[in-house]
């Protein structure tokens, strides 16, 4: 389970055999080295009357400090049944109420025989926070709406539409305040949602919101060419917000042509923008195509900025330092076709690592880059003496 936490995984879902204490006793002490936020144990229960929910509570109150959340197995039941349904879903309330709000609390059961009816119950679970786990699909854009089953023959639901169930709102317009955002989480823009375009976003995997001047879906780019690829799609902790996190291309999310609608991007991303259209398009004489078209000097450069910002002391010295490794950081990444995002989700996949190498720097590397610092020093040096010895011929003349 180590191995997969350091290779990027969010969480395990640690299975228990059953609710025993001795069970549970043996899967803590399983995963007692892993660090609880990254747990999540999945545990069967049997039918929940008073005697059992006191004693699942009692559980619930020692695993906390062992794991983050617990998904509780319900195979005696379904959502679609009638009989017992407002006493389960009671003993659900009671036991969801034992535990922090942070901490996950989810059931999985059978969707039953009745999808609708079965959206219509996880929706009553969502909003008192209980999450549940059920068959589900996904209907792909073009393809026809058809009711699925389980190779048992048990329901599944339509994961979009019960998505769409579990929002709410009040507006008058029955619409969803939605903000737009790139990979980095910076926003492009603010729009509305309706149900038809969410479920039309994530038929077709783009941004497609609701245009309240055009009363009607609006495919973000299919006019403007700047379409949108959708990444992923969040509610917030109130179920009435959106957050659609979108890949953007070309010139950018807003009408003006700009990258997002409070103007262009700076910093990093502004960077990376130019960058990018140097390496297609430079201007005569740009010291960024130079640098693209010459791998050793761009090699060079990097060892040389790297060395003065590890002997910068003052704040403005290691900023201005900083940030021309950062610069020549982001024209080596240009060139391999490596974007600033996958910078970024390389560093949250690193921090998601349980086990960490010591560190230490390496000696062969160090090594490296003295000589190419020697190198660079005596072409200095050497330059240094031509330009005096040119200058004493200058003043004997």
């Amino acid at each position: 389970m180590a191995s997969w936490l350091n290779q990027g995984v969010a969480k395990v879902l640690v299975d228990a055999a059953s609710s025993e204490d001795l069970e549970l006793e043996r899967v803590v002490v399983a995963v007692s080295e892993l660090p609880a936020s990254r747990v999540v144990l999945r545990i069967p229960v049997p039918a929940l009357h008073a005697r059992e929910v006191a004693d699942l509570k009692e559980k619930l109150a020692r695993l906390e400090g062992t794991a983050s959340g617990v998904v509780l197995v319900i195979d005696q039941a379904n959502l679609t049944q009638e009989e017992g349904f407002e006493a389960l879903f009671t003993s659900l309330q009671a036991l969801r109420k034992s535990v922090d709000d942070n901490f996950l609390f989810a059931m999985e059961m059978s969707a039953g025989d009745d999808s609708a009816v079965a959206i219509t119950r996880i929706e009553e679970f969502h909003h008192k926070n209980i999450h549940v786990v059920c068959p589900g699909y996904c209907t792909g854009e073009g393809e026809d709406q058809v009711d699925m089953v389980t190779e048992d023959g048990q329901a599944m639901v339509d994961a979009a539409q019960t998505f769409v169930k579990c929002l709410r709102t009040d507006r008058p317009d029955g619409l969803f305040t939605t903000v737009v955002a790139d990979e980095a989480g910076v926003a492009l823009g603010l729009v509305y949602s309706s149900k038809e375009s969410i479920l039309a976003a994530v038929a077709s995997g783009r941004g497609v919101y609701y245009s309240r001047s055009r009363g009607g879906l609006w495919k973000k780019g299919e006019s403007s060419g700047n379409a949108q690829k959708l990444i992923q799609l969040d509610m917030d902790c109130d179920s009435d917000a959106l957050r659609f996190t979108v890949n953007q291309t070309g010139a950018g999310f807003c009408h003006l042509n700009t990258r997002t609608c409070w103007g262009h991007d700076g910093g990093l991303r502004a960077l990376e923008g130019m960058l990018t259209s140097r390496r297609e398009q430079a201007p005569a004489g740009s010291y960024t195509k130079r640098l693209f078209d010459d791998p050793e000097l761009l090699r060079n450069k990097l060892v040389e900025e790297a060395q003065e910002l590890a002997e910068a002391e003052s704040v403005p010295d290691v900023a201005g330092e900083a940030a021309d490794v950062m610069y020549f950081a982001m024209v080596r990444c240009v060139a391999a076709g490596c974007k600033l995002s996958d910078v970024e989700k390389m560093l949250d996949r690193r921090a998601l690592k349980v086990k960490r190498r010591p560190g230490n720097s390496k000696a062969y590397r160090i090594s490296a880059a003295n000589k190419i610092l020697q190198t660079k020093n005596m072409q200095s040096s050497q330059s240094s003496a031509a330009s005096l010895s040119a200058s004493q011929v200058s003043d004997q003349n």
